[in-house]
């Protein structure tokens, strides 16, 4: 899936999809940016997940093994990227989450790989986690971000 532009509720939504590259998309707008659904081994490249009602980026139930890589996730009005509910061993490298409530957001998921990013200016947490276990934390800038 590339190049693709939504404006409704979910910008772009995967459910039970397994291996789908996602890159070069605008999903803004929306009540979610980017919502993979016990979705796993996917790849999201280079996609804008900016002003969303929610999330900009949202795993949940069990979405694992996914790699996020040159994402931005900018002011979402709660999270810029968040994994819920189980998403594990998923590796989150060069994303961007600026200006939302809460960065990035783990809660009861483990075994996650977080490495350069860059989380700034958030409401509340720069990164918070959950109920979750063994995840790696690495090299990230985090910045003016409260609470």
């Amino acid at each position: 899936m590339e190049n693709a532009t939504e404006i409704y509720k979910v910008g772009i939504y995967l459910h039970s999809v397994e291996h789908c590259n996602i890159s070069s998309n605008n999903a803004s707008n929306n009540y979610h940016g980017i919502y993979l659904y016990s979705s796993s081994n996917n790849t999201l490249t280079n996609n804008t997940a900016n002003s969303n009602n929610y999330h900009g980026i949202y795993l949940w139930s069990s979405s694992n093994n996914n790699t996020l890589t040159n994402n931005t996730a900018n002011s979402n009005n709660d999270y810029g990227i968040s994994m819920w509910s189980s998403s594990n061993n998923n590796t989150l490298t060069n994303n961007t989450a600026n200006l939302n409530s809460y960065g990035i957001w783990l809660a009861s998921s483990s075994n996650n790989n977080l490495t350069s990013n860059t989380i700034n200016s958030n409401n509340n947490y720069g990164i918070s986690m959950w109920s979750s276990s063994n995840n790696i934390l690495y090299h990230n800038n985090l910045i003016n971000n409260t609470n």
